[in-house]
């Protein structure tokens, strides 16, 4: 079992055009990485080089919002959920 990771449409070129795909790891980052192993590109496109989350990404585990925590101390397990999603701006002047 590994963890599902959602991915918004912008990263599916990446990955092959999947929608979701699945990694494993014991935390965002690591999973991050296996991903990354797996699809080159995905983890520069979520994480700055500093290691934490770009500014217009927004990440979910299982529906909770992960704000600009350290990726390296968010926790994910076998059967987690993560969506990626962009943030969207904009709006009516």
């Amino acid at each position: 079992m590994a963890v599902l990771v959602v991915l918004p449409a912008a990263l599916r070129e990446y990955a092959r055009g999947a929608s979701e795909v699945r990694a494993s790891g014991g935390t965002l980052d690591a999973l991050l990485s296996n991903l990354d192993a797996k699809f080159p590109g995905i983890r520069q496109r979520v994480l700055q080089d500093t290691g934490v989350l770009r500014e217009y990404v927004n990440v979910f585990v299982n529906g909770d919002q992960v704000e600009q925590a350290d990726p390296r101390r968010v926790r994910v397990a076998d059967g987690d959920t993560v969506h990626i999603i962009p943030s969207i701006a904009g709006g009516a002047r």
